[in-house]
């Protein structure tokens, strides 16, 4: 088991204690809402600015993040293959894995794939992180959301607490570098980039 294993059986004892609490949970952690929530935030940056230059700017940003929830995505695909620890309601200790079951089955389901990291810390973290660094605003309003889903997975038992920060970290690390130096590096490709989903209108 992972450091801090037991974070996961004092979170998972509270589902089933407050029906409200767990149908908001249910809400939260599922695969649709936040995800389609930040990419309508990423979408009104890229086509709501009225001015021509800022606009600009906005969708190199949102094309930034892209990229990095992409790669990010990729790095976890590869860290999977290691397979570090089962999920909280495979492991050995029967209390853990008692409570995660239970709440896996109140809130989401079970999922049997890889737990580290954390595919969504992963890629709702690089998302706002790559818009951080152009709209602050709305960056908080995606840090919030990617905030929120995580806690609800967590709160479920579907991750270990040591799941949700290495996403976070993948997340935030990966979006910096796509960002400030893997972007930079490759132009002229991202302004031929844009200029085809110009041609396009697309943007």
């Amino acid at each position: 088991m992972p450091p801090l294993a037991g974070w996961t059986l004092w979170i998972t004892g509270f589902v089933g204690k407050a029906p409200a609490l767990d149908s908001i949970m249910r809400f939260l952690a599922n695969d649709f809402m936040i995800p389609v929530a930040i990419a309508l935030v990423m979408l009104v940056l890229w086509l709501g600015h009225p001015d021509q230059h800022r606009r600009e700017q906005l969708q190199r940003v949102v094309m930034n993040a892209s990229v990095a929830i992409g790669i990010s995505t990729l790095v976890v695909r590869i860290l999977n293959v290691y397979d570090f620890w089962p999920r909280p309601f495979l492991v050995e200790n029967d209390a853990i894995r008692e409570s995660a079951t239970r709440a896996a089955e109140t809130v989401f389901y079970l999922p049997h794939d890889p737990t580290f990291p954390s595919n969504a810390a992963t890629i709702s973290f690089a998302a706002a992180t790559g818009i951080f660094l152009g709209h602050r605003s709305a960056a908080c309003v995606m840090y919030g959301l990617a905030f929120l889903w995580v806690f609800a997975r967590f709160y479920a038992g579907i991750h270990f607490f040591i799941d949700i920060a290495g996403g976070i970290m993948i997340g935030i690390i990966t979006s910096l570098m796509i960002s400030k130096v893997f972007m930079p590096r490759t132009e002229p490709v991202p302004t031929l980039a844009l200029n085809l989903a110009r041609y396009l209108y697309i943007a």
